[in-house]
């Protein structure tokens, strides 16, 4: 009995697929940001203690993410 390969081109749509979710996902990253910084400081406002410090503190976050990405890319342009 042979052992059938499956066919290389499924192997692509699926690693396609996956490209295409990783950029939507980091084209969503600055809007999600501001979501967050936005959210967890009216959190603040409506006091509700430790929500609103986990929505600010994953806004910071995300800015951190956003900032050394361009910092690593500025450096191995160089």
């Amino acid at each position: 009995m042979k052992l059938r390969l499956p066919k290389r081109h499924s192997a692509v749509n699926v690693e396609t697929m996956l490209v295409h979710v990783c950029e939507s996902l980091d084209r969503c990253i600055p809007i999600l940001r501001t979501f967050f910084i936005v959210a967890g400081v009216i959190a603040a406002a409506a006091r509700t203690g430790i929500l609103s410090d986990f929505l600010f503190v994953t806004g910071l976050l995300l800015q951190c993410a956003i900032w050394f990405q361009h910092w690593w890319i500025q450096q191995r342009t160089r």
